[in-house]
């Protein structure tokens, strides 16, 4: 009998352990979340290394440009995503596991330009190249914040410590780390403005139930704890 209940479990285990869980990222990187050389390191790809001891599955990460996600999913070149639901590709066709994490845009000033609110916000701003901010402080560039771009996360830090701009809108957890990269203290700029937040999900495409059971299991009891993670990740090549 217990020969039996062995070989049912094999094989209603096959189907997850045979599989590969294939996560799309962006091809530029996220830090903190994955970087590196073929996106190998960085919080997320901590968290799958730790779903691959639990399950058994193998996973990877695979740079994708984000305009060619939708082609890669209908290809069968990857089957998953770290995203909000809403910003998936092919939402109607993915399962969102989470959510696993809380995705937050906050507001950082110079020492002495704390601001209570966005009406308080005047000056110089560092933000992003072609990235999308809220309607309340979209309305306030070029009447009482003069926009500074930047191409990436890194110049946007280095232009801002370096006071070319009075406030700076990151991803809090990239800010933090980019910070601790450098020895700068992140608290001595920290505000309490929060641009935007959205939690962050594990889309899997619905077709593959075996992933999506291996992955709801794992992520019942599993928590991501980015204050324990932070220090300990590896420092990427900037």
């Amino acid at each position: 009998m217990r020969v039996v209940l062995f070989i049912i479990m094999a094989f209603w285990l096959l189907p997850a352990s045979s599989q590969t869980l294939k996560i799309m990222g962006s091809d530029e990187s996220f830090l903190p979340f994955y970087y590196g050389n073929n996106l190998n390191e960085g919080i997320l790809v901590e968290v799958i290394n730790e779903f691959t001891i639990q399950t058994g599955i193998a996973a990877d990460f695979l740079p994708m440009a984000r305009k060619r996600q939708a082609w890669a999913l209908e290809r069968g070149l990857a089957n998953a995503v770290f995203a909000n639901p809403i910003w998936m590709p092919l939402p109607e066709r993915m399962h969102a596991v989470g959510p696993l994490l809380t995705w937050r845009d906050r507001v950082f000033a110079q020492p002495g330009r704390q601001p209570d609110s966005f009406d308080d916000l005047k000056g110089g701003i560092c933000l992003r190249r072609w990235f999308v901010y809220s309607d309340r402080l979209e309305a306030r560039i070029g009447s009482d914040l003069v926009r500074h771009d930047g191409y990436n996360a890194q110049q946007m830090l280095l232009m801002f410590l370096h006071k070319r701009c009075d406030y700076i809108v990151m991803n809090e957890t990239e800010f933090r780390f980019l910070a601790q990269l450098g020895d700068v203290d992140p608290e001595r700029y920290s505000t309490d403005l929060v641009d935007a937040e959205w939690p962050v999900y594990l889309g899997i495409l619905k077709n593959e139930t075996a992933l999506i059971e291996a992955a709801e299991a794992f992520f019942s009891t599993y928590r991501i704890d980015v204050e324990a993670m932070l220090p300990k990740l590896p420092r990427p090549d900037l």
